[in-house]
């Protein structure tokens, strides 16, 4: 073995190479040098070993890799701290804490600031960011957040000139404030054409940032009577009724003294499928439904889970790795990306942090998405369903609360105080879920879910509470008289039994995919989000019922019952939504109806529900909407619903005649001269002639009223739908393959992977 030399040598861009010579004719090999290690500031940890190296932003070269070049198109803690005084840097984030107004001089500064910052990043206009109700769907672009581009510019008014020059300029009341049409946004009635002003208002908890020379303001969106017509506004007001219910909970159970705020957070997962752009564009469901309304699988599709975690195909990891970069850039790291089970379909996901800015994050991460895929000649498909047969997609939202004194509610700690603190926190999760059950489906219904919840790991219609089996025996153990203590939350070691590998330290709990809100060591997970919604509205959900439990638990204890016998109530109280078996299983409906459990299995069974009387007085008690607010928002689902159905209706039918039944005719064609080869060919084409037009008979019925078009829609339109799909999918399989009119199901999923 020959031995090797060499040297550092240091490279025009100050990094370090070692060049190895050897003494045989083998060329030399160079290996880059670590980087130096960074300096800690003063009285930080230096992690968990001295080589712990902590990400800072700068400005690096061009050779620096996406990690160095993170965080540097937002505007964070670090960069307001840089570019305004100490003084209103310190007031801004009391304000955020106590939710004081911005005083007019501190506007002014903030404005100031975030105006030479975005500059030097290349930021030439600025946009109100905000999300309108739009509901879920799968429809290109249709689920985005909104907004309108301002150039950095105004007049100089104390020009005398006629015609005034104008300068680059950022007025403070821009970055905090804009105005706009609401009527032309779904509203439900809250705004008309004759009464249509809306107001975007900052969100100070929910940095801005640059991208593509635009400096982004996320916004609520609220009317000139101050009612909610977005999705943000409710989640801000869900987090302060979050805050006031567990403050004082916290104090009822005299905990946490010196714990001035609590905080909700979101931790979201996000899958989506990926097809060319050209075979897209060839599908005219896919453009106008965002899921495919016709189309048979192919011979291999998820058997096995071949595709599960296997190797990224290069062009997605092409595509990933740029949303990832692009996602950095403005301070969300996407830690996480793979291969989902269905072929074509994928998934990436991000650090948690508060709900409100995680929630944006996401938004933005579709659309950086969408428009990273078109560079690629792809696209991402967000439908929760766009593949019948295979795995549908969601967002599963991982969700806590915890106070600034890193107190979480749902994880059971170290300590006999934090154990009652979680054991309590669940009490009220199981409160609000059995209280406001319908509420909670209402969060995640909508047309494209219908598809995917209660199939091919989606969680069922049905909302319970998944705290795990241990727990559930010792929520049993508390109702008997039991103390709140006496949980084992030691977490077990499974032994591999090998000498090459360590005891792996297992949770307390196993996962349950099949439950819609299981327990997961530190948080709950939502899963039965829609991949398409915006998380904001399933997340305001979590933090109102989780706020009801806290507030009925606080009122247990401030009437004079102890923590024990309280939380033993509650528990006693709600124990029917908690369920730890199998909700894949056919037992479970029959069970869940004995204990009084709904199961709105669609989204028209769900909206009616949104705005009883028990609903509203919720949502009036957390300080979530008025009566009004509630009212529009089951309109909108109604709407929405209503909407997306036809059009599928719509879009399947010219698909048949224009596409399907030609291509019929000339695969039948083909027969003339050997009839007997031609098998049931001519029934099945009759028949797609005859249900198709029995669905344009059904289609062509409306109704005045929403709901009843609604049901309509769902109980009949539908399943003549999937009558016509069934015989054209039957009628694919017999035609010759070059007479069929549309991309297939092979196509889309794999002609990208290779």
């Amino acid at each position: 073995m020959s031995v090797s030399t060499g040297e550092w040598v240091v490279q025009p861009d100050g990094s370090r190479t070692y060049v190895v010579g050897k003494a045989s004719a083998a060329p030399a090999v160079s290996y880059a040098a670590p980087p130096a290690p960074q300096p800690v500031a003063a009285g930080a940890s230096s992690g968990p070993s001295s080589s712990y190296k902590p990400l800072v932003r700068g400005t690096p070269g061009p050779q620096a890799d996406m990690l160095a070049r993170h965080s540097t198109h937002i505007y964070d803690d670090a960069a307001m701290s840089a570019t305004v005084p100490s003084a209103v840097f310190a007031r801004h984030r009391e304000n955020l804490r106590t939710g004081a107004p911005t005083s007019t001089e501190d506007q002014k500064a903030l404005a100031e600031g975030i105006f030479k910052w975005s500059r030097k990043l290349g930021a030439t206009s600025f946009a109100h960011w905000f999300f309108p109700n739009r509901g879920g769907g799968g429809a290109m672009g249709g689920r985005c957040g909104s907004l309108k581009y301002d150039l950095f510019a105004d007049l100089v008014w104390k020009s005398d000139s006629p015609i005034k020059p104008f300068e680059e300029a950022f007025p403070a009341d821009r970055l905090f404030v804009g105005e706009t049409d609401g009527s032309s946004f779904p509203n439900g009635g809250l705004r008309v054409t004759h009464a249509a002003a809306a107001f975007t208002t900052w969100d100070r908890g929910s940095p801005p940032f640059v991208h593509d020379g635009v400096l982004y303001i996320p916004c609520a969106f609220i009317t000139h009577l101050g009612t909610s017509i977005d999705c943000k506004t409710p989640l801000l007001r869900s987090s302060d009724a979050v805050n006031r219910q567990c403050m004082r909970l916290l104090k009822a159970m005299k905990k946490e003294p010196k714990a001035t705020i609590c905080h909700n957070y979101l931790g979201w997962e996000q899958e989506f499928f990926v097809v060319p752009a050209a075979l897209y564009r060839a599908r005219p469901d896919l453009v106008n439904c965002g899921r495919t309304l016709i189309g048979s699988l192919p011979t291999l599709h998820q058997q096995g889970e071949l595709h599960y975690f296997a190797p990224v195909p290069l062009r997605v990891q092409e595509l990933m790795t740029n949303i990832q970069e692009k996602m950095l850039a403005v301070g969300n790291p996407m830690t996480v990306k793979h291969n989902e089970v269905a072929p074509g379909q994928h998934e990436m996901s991000p650090i948690f942090c508060v709900s409100n800015a995680s929630a944006d994050s996401n938004v933005f991460f579709m659309q950086v998405a969408t428009e990273e895929a078109t560079k690629l000649g792809l696209v991402v498909l967000f439908h929760e369903k766009p593949f019948k047969g295979i795995n549908g997609s969601g967002k599963h939202c991982n969700w806590s609360v915890g106070t600034d004194t890193g107190v979480n509610f749902f994880h059971p700690g170290k300590t006999a105080d934090s154990l009652e603190i979680y054991v309590a926190g669940i009490a009220c999760l199981a409160h609000g879920l059995r209280k406001h059950n319908e509420l909670v489906r209402c969060a995640v219904a909508h047309a494209g879910n219908d598809h995917r919840l209660g199939a091919q790991e989606a969680p069922p219609a049905i909302i319970s509470l998944y705290p795990g089996p241990n727990f559930e025996a010792h929520v049993d153990s508390i109702i008997g008289g039991g103390p709140l203590t006496g949980l084992n939350t030691e977490k077990t070691m499974v032994d591999p039994r090998s000498r090459n590998t360590m005891a792996v330290p297992a949770g307390v709990e196993d996962r349950n995919r099949t439950a819609p809100f299981p327990h997961c060591g530190n948080r709950f997970e939502f899963r039965a989000v829609g991949s398409s919604q915006n998380c904001s509205m399933p997340v305001a959900t979590c933090n109102v019922i989780f706020a009801s439990g806290c507030s009925a638990l606080a009122s247990l204890l401030e009437g004079g019952m102890s923590l024990r016998d309280a939380v033993a109530k509650m528990f006693r109280d709600n124990r029917e939504v908690i369920f730890t078996g199998n909700g894949y299983s056919k037992e479970w409906p029959v069970e869940a109806a004995k204990r009084g459990l709904p199961n709105l299995n669609t989204t028209p069974l769900a909206a009616r529900t949104f705005n009883t009387y028990q609903a509203k007085a919720i949502f009036k008690e957390m300080g979530i909407f008025e009566d009004e607010e509630v009212d529009a928002r089951a309109e909108l689902m109604f709407e929405d619903y209503c909407t997306i159905l036809n059009t599928e209706a719509a879009t399947l039918i010219k698909m048949i005649e224009t596409g399907i039944l030609p291509a019929c005719a000339k695969d039948l064609a083909t027969y003339k001269d050997a009839p007997f080869l031609a098998g049931d060919r001519m029934d099945t084409y009759k028949n797609i002639k005859f249900e198709n037009d029995r669905l344009k008979d059904l289609v062509s019925v409306h109704h005045h009223d929403l709901e009843a078009e609604a049901f309509y829609l769902c109980e009949t339109v539908k399943p003549q739908m999937e009558t016509v799909r069934a015989l054209v999918d039957k009628a694919e399989g017999l035609m010759q393959a070059e007479f069929y009119p549309y991309p297939t199901y092979e196509a889309l999923c794999y002609s990208h992977h290779t």
